[in-house]
C-alpha cells in the first residue's frame, strides 16, 4: 500500500470538515473514493471505498452521518458569483489561505487589480501549500471564501471583472 496511516488520518480529518458530495484520491495502487448524500441505496451516510489493488475491495460505511457543514460566516462577501464577472475557482479540495503567512495582508482584496500570473491565494492539502493564480487580468469584484475555510475543487474563490482588450 502506498499510503501510510498518518496520511490517511490526515485525509480523513480534512474530509470531515469539508463540504463536498464526492471526493476521489489516487496514489500508486491505492484509490479512495468518498461520497456524501443519497446514493442508489438511498443511504444518507458517507460511503468510503479503499481499493488497494484491482483484485480486492474494502467498503466502510460509518454508523452515523457526519454533521452538516457550519453556516457561512458573516464576513463572507458573497456566496453568489457576480454576473458578468469571471470566477477564479479552487484548483483542489483543501484549506484556503488568503495571505502568505498568518498576520500578513491578503494577497488580494475587492478592488485590487490582478494580472493573470498573480497569486491570489493558497490551498493547503495534506501540509502542501499550492498557490492559486488568477489566470485572468482584471479587478477583483468579490471574495467568496474566508481565510482558513475548507474549499472544494471548483468552488468559487473570487469574481474578477476582466479588462476589455
Amino acid at each position: 500500500m502506498d499510503i501510510d496511516f498518518a496520511e490517511l488520518a490526515s485525509l480523513v480529518a480534512l474530509l470531515k470538515e469539508a463540504d463536498f458530495s464526492e471526493f476521489r484520491y489516487e496514489k500508486g495502487d491505492v484509490r479512495i473514493q468518498v461520497r456524501r448524500g443519497a446514493l442508489e441505496t438511498e443511504s444518507t451516510a458517507p460511503v468510503v471505498s479503499m481499493i488497494p489493488s484491482p483484485k480486492a475491495a474494502v467498503h466502510v460505511a460509518p454508523a452515523a452521518p457526519l454533521p452538516a457543514s457550519q453556516p457561512a460566516a458573516a464576513t463572507r462577501v458573497s456566496a453568489q458569483t457576480v454576473p458578468g464577472a469571471s470566477v477564479i475557482q479552487a484548483p483542489m479540495l483543501g484549506t484556503f489561505y488568503a495571505a502568505p503567512k498568518p498576520g500578513e495582508p491578503a494577497f488580494v482584496q475587492v478592488g485590487d487589480r490582478v494580472e493573470s500570473d498573480a497569486v491570489v491565494g493558497i490551498v493547503e492539502v495534506m501540509k502542501l501549500m499550492n498557490s492559486v493564480h488568477a489566470g485572468i487580468r482584471g479587478t477583483v469584484v468579490a471574495v467568496h471564501v474566508n481565510n482558513g475555510e475548507l474549499v472544494e475543487f471548483g468552488q468559487a474563490l473570487f469574481s474578477v471583472q476582466e479588462d476589455s482588450a
